[in-house]
């Protein structure tokens, strides 16, 4: 008997069989595929464990160094089970060969594969628990396993691969990092044996040019002048700025690793120039003398006065005879401004900007140049720039685009399109000068991707791959890392130490920023190019709009402002502060974070009020009365700044008052004046009238005050009726006293 199965029930079938097929493979060949599976060590999320290097040693090997790569650090428990058979091992890759490689390495995307021998970790690990390792393997020599296997010079990237077992799982990778080692010699392998290849350096050394930030977010406060600056912290009992500064602090760090790799007198001295943020140096100023810090608990004193004066004096010391160049004062968002047609605030951060660096570190700090956020601008900005005098602005090669019908762009200094001056400061840069022409600058995006891992201790290693790999090109090297550079002092000196060997070694040669600032450019003209998802990390345009309206508040009091003899204290000790401040909403440390920028702003506006309201009307103390109707109105201003302020008063239309003009009156300093207001009055009887004080250009003062006033004077028409009535009544009196003396005659 034959049996026809449904085509439905056939495809069932086969698919039970095909599944009864590979579940028995999978019970003969697990173990096998298992253990495939270690060896090609998949990429897997480190939840279950971390890995934390300390030291790698040496950081760039030659011919001079040890033979055995040494590894350090510590194997952290970040799950929730057991980690048992835990072993540690290193991996390389084959040595980078092209921009696309390294940027690979660099992103942590080489495969490695070329392994060495796990070394089990003699300890197991419960949630939360911790242990050191330090694994040590031969750069070269023995077999497969047992060494690297580095017979040749170059950037090699590498891989630190940590396998266990956690509970109830099998042995997987359980965390990894990757690092670039720089290779420029091989040390022999034994002593007494000859050393192994060696890098040849280019046949023209690659120009070098460092730039160095010493920057930190605008935590300062509005204070008063005179008065101890105020720094803002978001937790109490902390002061963020003070621990920079102090030893082992990141602005410490960075600034003792200028003094220590490159002392004056270095050959690396005239590659390097010192970025700095001119609100640093000010508020470190202030610092010095005495601060207080706002936090969530209150107000307390701050801690970091003597640092802040030692960081200063040893500032000074570091950057004589060097180049410095000055960021926007607060480090201001240019962008952010020009696209808010704030362009007066540009100018603002940038002169403010150069002056305070001068003066407060007794230098003549490079001008002319600029670093934009993120190494990119827009064309608006570009030509606002140009017109302040700007000739350079440092670039992202990435962020440019060629002109029609160009060549191939340069690799480090572009003529740039779309600078030549606004309108917006007529005569500041005349046709023909140098500013109508500005150059770009393009720094070098492989190092400073390299460049932006967070403060980890050996956060500068890549750097040092990619900058041995640049160097080995011949290339011209622009070297700047991000603005706020979270690193160690270890790690800054160790990429600075990495770039005097590779001048030694003839690699590099220093080119200083002032010189490739005024180098011609050969190549191609370009144009800027500004990608959308810069513009999303602008500082919001409701915050512009908001430091627009108090840019406007401060002009028009300016305006209304004066000095006081009595006071002596100019107007602009004033009001300068608060419009610096403005540029502190606008600071590039606040893109991504919009509350720091609201919060920044908002400082600024309430301290704006304050101000305004220091000017106000005195509420009389009850109704006021008017005795006739020509009585004039008196109305008392109150004046607690420390300058005089023209004010003018308005009162509000009411029926049955018509008030005169009193124009533009002067209130001293820290005192009161009465003002007299014509008045004619209609009407008797209570009522208000709305009294309001605003500066010559409308700017209101204080709040609008409301004056009760009772009036006792008769109108026109009042009066014409009690004449009438008046004299009706005299006249029916002298009528009714004829009468009654007729009456009288006539009964005599």
């Amino acid at each position: 008997m034959r049996y026809r199965l449904h085509r439905g029930a056939a495809a069932v079938l086969v698919t039970v069989l095909g599944l009864m097929v590979l579940i028995s493979l999978g019970l003969l060949l697990g173990p096998g595929l298992a253990a495939a599976q270690t060896m090609s060590q998949p990429d897997r999320p480190n939840v279950l464990a971390r890995l934390e290097l300390s030291s790698v040693s040496p950081r760039m090997v030659t011919v001079t160094s040890a033979p055995v790569l040494r590894v350090a650090g510590t194997v952290v428990n970040i799950g929730d089970r057991p980690i048992t058979k835990l072993a540690i091992r290193l991996q390389r890759d084959e040595p980078v060969t092209s921009d696309d490689a390294a940027a690979r390495a660099v992103g942590g995307l080489a495969e490695a594969p070329h392994v060495t021998r796990f070394q089990p970790l003699p300890v197991d690990l419960a949630p939360g628990q911790s242990s050191p390792f330090t694994l040590e393997v031969p750069l070269r020599g023995g077999t497969d396993l047992d060494s690297l296997q580095i017979t040749e010079p170059g950037v090699y990237p590498m891989l630190v691969n940590l396998n266990g077992k956690p509970d109830l799982g099998s042995i997987a990778r359980l965390a990894s990092v990757p690092l670039l080692l720089p290779v420029l010699g091989i040390p022999p392998a034994n002593p007494g044996e000859p050393p192994g290849p060696v890098l040849a350096p280019p046949a023209q050394p690659a120009p070098l040019t460092v730039l160095w930030p010493l920057a930190a977010a605008p935590d300062r406060l509005p204070s008063e002048p005179g008065d101890p600056i105020r720094l803002h912290s978001d937790r109490a009992g902390t002061d963020p700025l003070a621990a920079d500064i102090a030893p082992g602090g990141r602005l410490d760090g960075l600034l003792g690793a200028l003094e220590q790799a490159v002392p004056p007198g270095s050959p690396l001295g005239a590659a390097v120039c010192v970025a700095v943020d001119p609100l640093l140096l000010e508020t470190l100023d202030g610092m010095s003398h005495g601060y207080q810090v706002v936090h969530p608990g209150g107000v307390s004193d701050g801690t970091g006065a003597r640092d802040a004066r030692a960081w200063l004096d040893r500032l000074r010391g570091a950057v004589g005879g060097r180049c410095v160049l000055p960021l926007p004062y607060a480090d201001a968002d240019l962008v952010s401004l020009s696209r808010a047609g704030l362009t007066d605030l540009e100018a603002l951060a940038t002169s403010t900007g150069a002056r305070l660096v001068g003066d407060l570190l007794g230098i003549q700090p490079l001008t002319g140049v600029s670093w934009p956020a993120d190494q990119m601008l827009d064309e608006r900005t570009l030509a606002d720039l140009t017109a302040l005098q700007t000739h350079a602005v440092l670039l992202d090669p990435r962020r440019i685009i060629p002109a029609p019908a160009a060549t191939p762009a340069p690799a480090d200094v572009v003529s740039l399109v779309g600078g030549a001056p606004s309108t917006t400061y007529p005569g500041v840069a005349p046709p023909g000068s140098h500013a109508a022409t500005p150059v770009g600058l393009l720094v070098d995006p492989l190092l400073t991707s390299a460049l932006t891992a967070t403060a980890s201790p050996l956060s500068s290693q890549d750097g040092i791959g990619a900058l041995a790999y640049r160097a080995a090109s011949g290339r011209p090297i622009v070297l700047v890392p991000p603005r706020r550079w979270q690193v160690g002092g270890t790690e800054a000196v160790a990429l600075l130490t990495a770039a005097r060997q590779l001048l030694a070694a003839g690699f590099v040669t220093p080119r200083e920023l002032s010189t490739l600032a005024s180098t011609p450019a050969t190549g191609a003209t370009v144009a800027v190019t500004y990608p959308p998802q810069a513009i999303a990390e602008e500082i919001s345009p409701s915050i512009t709009a908001e430091i627009q309206r108090d840019r406007n508040v401060l002009r028009d009091l300016q305006v209304a402002t004066v000095l006081d003899p009595a006071a002596n204290l100019r107007p602009a000790t004033l009001l300068d502060p608060l419009r610096l401040g403005l540029l502190r909403g606008v600071s590039t440390a606040w893109r991504g974070v919009p509350s720091r920028a609201a919060l920044a702003t908002g400082e600024e506006s309430s301290r704006l009020d304050e101000l305004r309201r220091s000017v106000r009307i005195v509420q009389p103390p009850g109704t006021y009365s008017l005795a006739a109707s020509d009585s004039p109105l008196l109305i008392t201003v109150s004046n607690e700044l420390p300058v005089g302020m023209q004010v003018q008063l308005s009162l509000s239309e009411t029926a049955g008052l018509r008030s005169g003009e009193v124009g533009l009156q002067l209130v001293p300093a820290r005192s009161t004046r009465q003002l007299v207001i014509p008045a004619k009055v209609s009407r008797a009887g209570q009522f208000s009238v709305d009294a309001r004080l605003s500066t010559p250009g409308g700017t209101p003062l204080g709040e609008p005050s409301t004056l009760r006033l009772r009036s006792a004077a008769l109108s026109k028409v009042t009066v014409a009726l009690t004449a009438g009535a008046g004299a009706a009544l005299v006249l029916l009196v002298a009528r009714r006293f004829v009468r009654r003396v007729r009456r009288r005659r006539e009964v005599g």
